[in-house]
C-alpha cells in the first residue's frame, strides 16, 4: 500500500472518530531502540471517561499511526455497536425452538470455558450477526461480540469479551479479512505457544522483502537475539510468532516481548510479526514502563489523565497483580522464567518450506478475503460477522467470529474440539481421557467429541501451574496500572 494511500486511510479514519472527542497520535518508539516508528493512539472522551487506545508499527511512521488509529475505530465502533443493538433474553433451547438451529450460534462451538456450567436453558443476552457470504442472520451471546466487559452494560455470562476477530479498512473485503486472520492466528498458537510453546524455530534461510532482512540485521547488531517461530501452518497458513532475548533492555519487561503473525503470504506474515515484536517491546514500556520515562513521549495531559483513570477504573485483579510481580523482576529472573518455553528451540524448519500463497493476496483483500473464507469451509468452518462500521460508510469496522477456532485456552481454559486434538495428537499431559481431581470437563457437542477423538478433561490444576509464573504473557493489566500498585505497596 502507497504512503499517499496509507495518509488517505488515516485522514478517513480520523474523520469517521467523533468529533466531540479528542484524538491524540504520538509516537512511542523514543522509549526504546530498535528504529521502527511506533505510535499510540488515544480517544479522549469530552465526558471525561477512559481513553480508548490503540497501538500501531511500520517501517515508516505512517505505517504506525494507520494501525495505532485503526485499533481505536475497531475499539470503539464495537462498543458503540454493543450499546446500541437491539437484544433479545433469552435460552439457547428457547431460541432454536423460536428461530431454528440453523439461526442461533451454539456455544458449545464457541470454545467456552472448561467445566462450564452452562445449559441450554442458561439465560443468556442475544444479538443479531450475520453468516458470510449469504448474509443470512444467526444469533450470537454478546460477549463474543463485544471488546471489553463494560462495552456489554452487563455482567459476562459466559466468557470475558476479547478484542480478537476485530477488522477495520476501506471496505469489507480488507476490514473482515483482517478480523479472520487474527482468529486464526490465536487458533494456531491457542496451544503452542507462551507456555506450552512447542520450541519449533524457523530458519531464515530466504528473507523475500529486502527492508525485513535488513531489519532482522539490525536488531542482531543491536545484540538482541531475535528468534522467528512456527505455531502452526494450518489451513495452508504461516502462523509465526518473533521473540528475543535482550541483554540491554530499556527495561526488563522488553524480554516478553512478542509479535504475531498468520497470513497466507508467508512474507506479509514475516514482515507483520517482525514489525509487531518491534513494536511490543515499545508498547510493553509506554504501558507499563516507569512513568517519569513515559512522559517524555506522552502528551503531559493526556499522562495526568490516564493516570486518574488507572486510579479509577475498576480492573481484573490478576493482571493487575501479575504484572506488578513481574515488573519487581530483574532481567536476570525474566529471562530465567522464558528459558524454558519462549525462548526454547528444540528443532527448525527452513522458511522457505513454509507454505506460502504468494504476494497476490496481500495487494487484493477482495481475493484475499475469498481465499481465507474457502480455507476455513474446507474444514466445515463458517464465518459470522457484524457489522459495526460507523455512519456515513466511509470506513468498515467488523467483529468476525467462527465457530471451532480456539481461543484464550490457558488463560481461560477455553478450548475447542481442535484444541483437544492437538493436545491429544501430541499426549500432552494437560489433556486427560478420565475424570480426575481438579480436572474439568471440555464441553463440546457429541459431535464434536466424536471428531476429536471422545471425551476430555482439562487438567486445570497443572495449565496453572504453568501459567502462574507467565500469566502476564496471556493478560496484561491497563495503563499505569502495575506501577500504582506498587508506588502504593512501597509507600505503606
Amino acid at each position: 500500500m502507497s504512503a499517499s494511500h496509507l495518509h488517505d486511510v488515516a485522514r478517513a479514519f480520523r474523520d469517521a472518530l467523533p468529533r466531540e472527542d479528542r484524538l491524540e497520535v504520538f509516537r512511542i518508539d523514543g522509549l526504546d531502540r530498535t528504529g521502527v516508528p511506533v505510535c499510540e493512539a488515544a480517544l479522549l472522551p469530552a465526558n471525561g471517561e477512559p481513553a480508548t487506545i490503540g497501538y500501531g508499527y511500520g517501517f515508516e511512521p505512517i505505517e504506525a499511526e494507520v494501525g495505532a488509529v485503526g485499533e481505536v475505530l475497531e475499539e470503539y465502533f464495537v462498543g458503540e455497536w454493543a450499546k446500541r443493538a437491539p437484544r433479545v433474553q433469552s435460552s439457547f433451547r428457547a431460541m432454536v425452538e423460536r428461530h431454528g438451529l440453523d439461526a442461533v450460534a451454539d456455544p458449545l462451538t464457541l470454545c467456552l470455558p472448561a467445566g462450564s456450567a452452562w445449559t441450554p436453558d442458561t439465560p443468556l443476552t442475544w444479538v443479531e450477526a450475520r453468516r458470510f457470504p449469504d448474509d443470512t442472520p444467526i444469533s450470537v451471546p454478546i460477549e463474543w461480540v463485544a471488546a471489553y466487559p463494560y462495552q456489554t452494560g452487563i455482567p459476562a455470562e459466559l466468557i470475558m469479551p476479547i478484542t480478537n476477530g476485530l477488522g477495520a479498512g476501506f471496505d469489507l473485503g480488507h476490514a473482515l479479512a483482517h478480523g479472520l486472520m487474527e482468529l486464526l492466528q490465536r487458533d494456531g498458537n491457542a496451544v503452542n505457544y507462551r507456555a506450552l510453546d512447542q520450541g519449533v524455530g524457523v530458519k531464515m534461510d530466504a528473507v523475500e522483502e529486502p527492508e525485513v532482512a535488513a531489519l532482522l540485521e539490525r536488531l542482531r547488531a543491536l545484540g538482541i537475539n531475535v528468534t522467528v517461530k512456527l505455531a502452526a501452518d494450518d489451513f495452508g497458513i504461516p502462523n509465526l510468532y518473533v521473540v528475543g532475548d535482550d541483554p540491554q533492555p530499556a527495561i526488563s519487561l522488553q524480554l516478553t516481548a512478542c509479535g504475531e503473525a498468520a497470513h497466507p503470504d508467508r512474507a506479509r506474515s514475516l514482515r507483520k510479526a517482525l514489525l509487531e515484536f518491534c513494536g511490543s517491546r515499545a508498547r510493553k514500556s509506554a504501558t507499563h514502563g516507569p512513568i517519569d520515562a513515559i512522559r517524555h513521549v506522552m502528551p503531559a495531559d493526556m499522562a495526568d489523565r490516564q493516570l486518574r483513570n488507572a486510579l479509577a477504573e475498576e480492573q481484573e485483579p490478576r493482571p493487575v497483580e501479575a504484572m506488578a510481580e513481574w515488573l519487581a523482576q530483574d532481567a536476570a529472573e525474566l529471562r530465567r522464567r522464558l528459558a524454558g518455553s519462549v525462548f526454547r528451540v528444540a528443532r527448525e524448519v527452513p522458511f522457505s518450506a513454509l507454505p506460502d500463497a504468494g504476494p497476490a493476496l496481500s495487494a487484493d483483500a477482495g481475493a484475499r478475503l475469498d481465499w481465507l473464507v474457502r480455507a476455513l469451509a474446507a474444514e466445515g468452518l463458517d464465518v459470522i460477522w457484524v457489522d459495526c462500521s460507523p455512519p456515513g460508510g466511509s470506513v468498515r469496522v467488523v467483529k468476525a467470529i467462527v465457530p471451532g477456532l480456539e481461543s484464550e485456552t490457558m488463560s481461560y481454559g477455553r478450548l475447542g474440539w481442535r484444541g483437544v486434538r492437538r493436545l491429544r495428537a501430541r499426549r500432552d499431559p494437560l489433556l486427560l481421557d478420565s475424570p480426575a481431581p481438579g480436572a474439568l470437563r471440555v464441553r463440546l457437542r457429541p459431535e464434536d467429541e466424536t471428531r476429536c477423538g471422545g471425551p476430555a478433561w482439562w487438567d486445570a490444576p497443572a495449565a496453572e501451574r504453568l501459567v502462574a509464573p507467565l500469566f502476564p504473557l496471556y493478560r496484561e493489566s491497563g495503563p499505569f496500572a502495575a506501577q500504582l500498585l506498587l508506588a502504593k505497596r512501597c509507600a505503606a
